[in-house]
C-alpha cells in the first residue's frame, strides 16, 4: 500500500519538480540495476530500462483514475521486471512464463508481500531446500550461478539440450509448486 509520503512524491512528480527525479533515481535505480543484471544484462541495459520505467510511470501518473495500490518500490519494480522480461523474451533469450518466477526469486526483496511471511532470503532458500537435490543443483546452477546450459548438461550427464530444458523445467514446476503450497 503506497505511504502518504509517496502520494506527495507522486505529486512532485507530476508538477515537475526536479528533486523528485533526482530522489527517484537514487532511490530506485540501484534495485532495477539488480534485476537487468542478474537477468543477462548489464548497467547501460539497466539506464535504458531505468529510464523507460520513468516514461510508464510518467505516463500512468497523469492519468486522472490512477491509483497507488501497492508500494512506489513495488510499482516501478513490476513495470522494470514486465518491461526487462519482454525484452528478453524478444530476444530469444527466455522462452517460458516460469522465467518470471525465477527473476522474482533472483531478487527476494521484489516478491510480492503476500508471498512472504518471514525474511525475503530465508523464504526462497525455504523453498529451495524443500525440493529435490537435483532440481536444487539444477536452478542454482541456472539461476543464481549462472552457469551455461551446455556445461550444466554435461556435469549432470544428459544426452542433450532437449532432456536438459526439460530437467529445468520439472525443476522449475518443483519449486513453484513448494512455493504456493507454503502460501496456501
Amino acid at each position: 500500500m503506497a505511504t502518504p509520503r509517496e502520494h506527495t512524491f507522486l505529486e512532485q512528480l507530476r508538477t515537475g519538480d526536479s528533486s523528485a527525479y533526482e530522489a527517484l533515481y537514487r532511490v530506485y535505480f540501484p534495485s532495477i540495476t539488480h534485476l537487468v543484471k542478474q537477468n543477462k544484462g548489464n548497467d547501460r541495459d539497466a539506464e535504458d530500462l531505468f529510464q523507460e520505467t520513468i516514461l510508464v510511470l510518467l505516463e500512468k501518473i497523469t492519468q486522472p483514475d490512477f491509483q497507488l495500490t501497492a508500494s512506489l518500490k513495488t510499482y516501478l519494480y513490476a513495470i522494470a521486471r514486465n518491461g526487462w522480461l519482454k525484452r528478453l523474451r524478444d530476444n530469444k533469450l527466455i522462452s517460458t512464463s516460469d522465467e518470471t518466477f525465477l527473476a522474482s526469486l533472483q531478487d527476494p526483496a521484489a516478491l510480492p508481500e503476500s508471498l512472504v511471511r518471514e525474511a525475503p532470503e530465508e523464504q526462497v532458500h525455504t523453498w529451495l531446500a524443500k525440493i529435490t537435490g537435483n532440481c536444487q543443483r539444477v536452478l542454482h546452477s541456472v539461476y543464481f550461478s549462472q552457469e551455461p546450459m551446455d556445461t550444466l548438461m554435461l556435469t549432470m550427464g544428459w544426452k542433450n539440450r532437449h532432456t536438459a530444458n526439460n530437467q529445468k523445467y520439472k525443476c522449475i514446476q518443483q519449486l513453484k509448486r513448494v512455493a504456493e503450497q507454503d502460501n496456501d
